[in-house]
């Protein structure tokens, strides 16, 4: 039988609709999870959903939701309840434009989605997770570690998700709970379809899901605070 690291267990990812959260769904269903995956097109979570079951999950629950609202979130907690294990907080926009050129509001509703539904999120389920001795795995980005031109407010967002998880750490190590921090640079998806770097160099949604799999492979006596994916073309 192949290795089953996530067995029984229930995994709540959001933004899995595509790229980095689609990834994460299929390796962790191969790993035996049940899923709750979470996005705002239901239709393409359907076709993740799918999917995953063929992958092996035994469960998958489809939440349809916008995590920038208040009361979607407080329905996906009650959808998922207090049986919960791992929270992949996932879910992310990036930025159109630099200070100069960019919108105030759009800047506000970045930082919404990109740091403030994950501290909510984490604040909802962390009663489950401790009790369970779960797991948090929080997508972040190289841009959380150092400043890149024209992108302030995701820059921002991503440095206030590096301290939160790093200190989420410090707070629930002492319950049993783990919490990795992953920060990747370029990756492949509609996020960067419009970078200037080149897509046939940028890192694969799948080499991230790796990423996210590796806590499961160490014991309770060791956590990975801080993964760091940067982008290397190597000779074949």
């Amino acid at each position: 039988m192949a290795e089953q690291l996530l067995k029984s267990k229930n995994v709540l990812l959001t933004g899995a609709s595509r790229g980095i959260g689609s990834a994460i769904a299929e390796i962790y269903a191969k790993h035996g999870a049940r899923l709750y995956i979470v996005a705002r097109d239901e239709e393409k979570l359907a076709g993740v959903a799918e999917k995953c079951k063929e992958l092996g999950s035994p469960e998958v629950s489809i939440i349809q939701a916008d995590l920038t609202k208040g009361d979607d979130l407080v329905r996906v907690a009650a959808e998922v309840g207090g049986d919960l294990d791992v929270l992949v907080n996932n879910a992310g926009m990036a930025a159109t434009g630099g200070i100069l050129q960019g919108n105030p509001d759009e800047w506000e509703k970045i930082v919404m989605l990109n740091l403030v539904t994950p501290m909510k999120l984490t604040g909802l389920f962390a009663p489950a997770l401790t009790s369970r001795k779960g797991y948090i795995i929080n997508i972040s980005s190289v841009a959380g570690l150092h400043a890149i031109k024209g992108q302030a407010p995701y820059c921002a967002s991503k440095w206030g998700m590096t301290g939160w998880s790093l200190t989420c750490l410090e707070d629930l190590k002492e319950h049993g709970v783990g919490v990795t921090a992953i920060f990747p640079a370029y990756v492949e998806s509609d996020m960067t379809a419009s970078a200037s770097f080149p897509s046939d160099q940028m890192i694969r949604p799948e080499d991230i899901a790796q990423a996210a799999l590796l806590p499961f492979r160490m014991s309770r006596y060791a956590v990975p605070s801080e993964i760091v994916v940067r982008n290397a073309v190597r000779p074949q």
